[in-house]
């Protein structure tokens, strides 16, 4: 009769368990101007091109693509006058913080701060900051978002990315 119990109580913690774990991976997927932030600039820093899809169509519907392919353009002479490949020029993030000061339906504007540190890939991060190979920068920006299609995208002039 004891095992009995025990089978029961350990059955009920294992089925809230598997239902918590599904309600929060239900909020997880809910879209925010925090989330849209931080998955631009992290895009941004590690030079993919999946950073168009996170910027608004307030530069033109073909200029957002202009804009980004003349971004990882101009890092790549950037890595090439340096004698070094593009893969050098990316930059993880790390200890990533957000916070929102306005946020109305359509807009918002969150503050992000961050450090960043070159990582060719994720493994040169992580030894980098173990041997002091990599010299962390702090990033501080605040970007304006706006709903467009349903999802927060960066508007204005983020980072670089316009700069020519």
């Amino acid at each position: 009769m004891d095992s009995g119990g025990k089978f029961l109580t350990f059955t009920s913690i294992i089925i809230l368990a598997v239902i918590l774990q599904g309600v929060l991976v239900i909020a997880e997927q809910r879209e925010t101007p925090e989330k849209a932030a931080v998955e631009f600039a992290r895009a941004y820093f590690w030079l993919d091109t999946s950073m168009a899809d996170r910027l608004c169509k307030q530069l033109g519907p073909n200029e957002t693509d202009n804009a980004v392919a003349g971004y990882l353009q101009r890092v790549d002479q950037e890595a090439r006058s340096m004698g070094y490949a593009f893969d050098y020029m990316k930059q993880d993030l790390y200890q990533v913080e957000t916070r929102v000061s306005l946020k109305e339906a359509d807009k918002a504007q969150v503050r992000l701060t961050a450090t960043r540190k070159r990582a060719i890939n994720p493994v040169f991060g992580a030894l980098g900051e173990a041997f002091a190979l990599t010299t962390p920068h702090r990033v501080e920006v605040s970007l304006h978002l706006i709903r467009e299609e349903g999802r927060w995208k960066v508007c204005g002039r983020p980072f670089a990315l316009t700069e020519s």
